[in-house]
């Protein structure tokens, strides 16, 4: 699998800059050497000529404090593991007790 990788990097590279009668040999001795489809090569050609960008994530800023958030996990589960929908219903019953 590793020398289709190679072979698909080095072919990237010509197929990017290829007129679109190069385009078409280029992806034949593709599949001639790697045993693909013509439609598989040139979706892999296109993806190895412009490799996408992994953005790094951000985190997101917490909502409750750790002390709010261990309260709310206890209510949780004292409530019996409802869905938010139905904890925000129940919460004033609960705190009241």
């Amino acid at each position: 699998m590793n020398a289709r990788t190679e072979i698909t990097k080095k072919f990237a590279t010509a197929y990017k800059a290829a007129s679109k009668a190069d385009k078409s040999v280029l992806l034949d001795q593709l599949c001639e050497v790697t045993g693909w489809s013509r439609d598989n090569a040139r979706r892999r050609l296109s993806h190895a000529a412009h490799p996408r960008r992994i953005a790094a994530t951000r985190q997101r800023s917490r909502k409750y404090s750790f002390d709010a958030l261990k309260v709310l996990q206890r209510v949780w589960s004292l409530s019996g593991g409802q869905c938010g929908k139905y904890l925000v219903v129940s919460l004033p019953v609960l705190l009241d007790q």
